[in-house]
């Protein structure tokens, strides 16, 4: 099957609701397969699908400036604030995605170390035999490894990522923390790894040519259409905004 060009969506800072809401639309959308780079306005704590929000300190989110979201994805809860999230919306086992989960992380999780060398934040993945997790507590992402993991020279996580999978469509997403998240003070980041301070443009500048040279695919420079922000509004508000 030939492989389509990707768009790739520089969407800026987002609110916490509108940011989710465009990632689900992205995946239930169809079309091309799309790269979108983000970030978030105001900052949020965001929560893996299946973790109650009893588990965590609302009182503390909010002293953070950060507002609570829940992910369509599972896994840990993660406090996004200085960072550079990323977004794949695509089918699984074509223009490059692979069909396989585990090997889906790999491809992934290779193309965000070599966006990180290039930075000069050298990074190697955790190893280990756990490839997955479910935490239903209070877990923070950037406090816990799994196996594909990417951290530092310290053991400190600088990259994760989760994925949802609806039919053939396929949600990829993930943070590169460009500081250490005040509400996950064990986690790593872009800076701390390059050991000097790295802006959210260079990370995305580096993270589009390293999806370049690893994926072997064009991208093209895009803009959202007029129904996927409609349809980001709709799930923001009757889905990712709602108690």
């Amino acid at each position: 099957m030939t492989t389509r060009a990707w768009r790739l969506l520089r969407t800026g800072a987002g609110a916490p609701a509108f940011n989710m809401g465009l990632d689900e639309a992205l995946l239930r959308g169809g079309g091309a397969p799309a790269l979108r780079l983000y970030a978030w306005e105001p900052a949020a704590l965001s929560l893996g699908w299946f973790q109650p929000l009893s588990g965590f300190d609302v009182e503390a989110v909010r002293a953070a400036g950060a507002v609570v979201v829940r992910r369509p994805t599972g896994g840990g809860a993660i406090h996004h604030d200085r960072e550079l999230t990323f977004s794949l919306a695509a089918e699984a086992g074509r223009d490059g995605y692979p069909a396989d989960t585990q090997e889906a992380y790999r491809k992934v999780h290779g193309v965000l170390a070599r966006a990180l060398a290039a930075l000069g934040a050298a990074v190697s993945r955790h190893g280990g035999s756990r490839l997955s997790t479910r935490p239903r507590d209070a877990t923070l992402c950037f406090h816990d490894h799994t196996a594909l993991d990417l951290v530092d020279a310290a053991g400190r996580k600088v990259a994760g990522s989760a994925q949802r999978r609806v039919g053939a469509r396929v949600l990829h997403h993930g943070s590169l923390p460009l500081e250490v998240p005040r509400l996950s003070p064990r986690s790593g980041s872009v800076s701390l790894a390059a050991g000097r301070p790295v802006g959210w443009d260079e990370v995305a500048d580096a993270m589009a040519a390293a999806f370049a040279a690893d994926w072997g695919a064009e991208l093209l420079v895009d803009d959202l259409t007029a129904a996927e922000r409609a349809e980001a509004q709709r799930l923001a508000l009757s889905v990712y905004a709602t108690p």
